[in-house]
């Protein structure tokens, strides 16, 4: 591949991640002044798009966002496509295939952002979801199908606990250390953004398998359905807060990512 394709992936991939980072940095932030009495907001994505709509400019800032979670969205089409981090012999079906459905997750994603801006009528997220479900429970084979999506959900919430735990998605950045407090920062904000990842995919699964045991698709929750199930726990505020700064932890472990792309592969 030329230097100058190689150029236009790399800045393809650091819009992205500058992007999610963003995300992720907002939605920690919002929870976060809710859980310590500042305000703020829970509402996950739908949450985001309304403050920054608020904001001086809001709309552009929107749009810009948009585009950058659909060039992260490419960017995880072509790593399924390509597997850059895999050898040439490998064939590496399960990380391609996990990509993949990264790249259509952001695209739906960057969808609901853009939405606003051309007043595009819909449901949320999660009544699009909860209608999903709805129409797998009139299946015979629906309930099935529900339980292979909660443990595929809780599956990837071991998977992110894991990467934080173990540092696994340092990889790359440990073979090439550069600062020693941008390494750092990228470790101690990856492992509490990946470990509050897992909490918020293990609790998203569980409220699926309540969809499927009182086989009612309303008791599906997203995102702001996690972080409320945290309030409502003993020391809910400490726990909410402490899953809200991981959130931005993300966030910031994917600036991170973004700004050293040359040798960031994960993420």
């Amino acid at each position: 591949m030329d230097n100058s394709k190689k150029d236009k992936i790399k800045k393809v991939k650091q819009f992205g991640f500058y992007s999610k980072g963003l995300v992720y940095a907002l939605m920690g932030i919002l929870a976060a002044m809710v859980a310590f009495g500042f305000g703020g907001d829970i509402k996950g994505k739908s949450g985001i798009v309304l403050f920054l709509q608020e904001l001086p400019g809001g709309v552009i800032l929107t749009a810009i966002l948009a585009l950058g979670l659909l060039a992260y969205s490419l960017w995880r089409f072509y790593e399924a496509a390509v597997d850059p981090s895999g050898d040439e012999d490998e064939k590496r079906i399960g990380p391609r295939l996990q990509y993949a459905y990264s790249g259509i997750f952001y695209a739906i994603i960057a969808f609901s952002f853009a939405k606003p801006l051309f007043s595009i009528a819909g449901s949320s997220g999660d009544d699009s979801k909860k209608a999903a479900l709805s129409q797998l429970l009139e299946k015979e084979w629906g309930v099935w199908a529900i339980w292979i999506i909660a443990v595929g959900m809780a599956l990837n919430a071991i998977w992110q606990c894991y990467l934080g735990f173990s540092g696994k998605y340092m990889k790359q950045i440990d073979e090439n250390p550069k600062n020693k407090n941008e390494y750092n920062l990228v470790k101690h904000s990856g492992r509490y953004g990946y470990l509050a990842r897992g909490v918020v995919f293990g609790i998203i699964s569980f409220f699926i398998i309540r969809v499927s045991l009182a086989h009612d698709a309303n008791a599906l929750e997203g995102t702001e359905g996690a972080l409320q199930y945290l309030l409502s726990l003993p020391y809910g505020n400490f726990l909410m807060g402490a899953v809200a700064l991981g959130m931005l932890g993300y966030g910031i472990f994917c600036f991170m990512v973004a700004r050293h792309s040359d040798i960031a592969d994960l993420g």
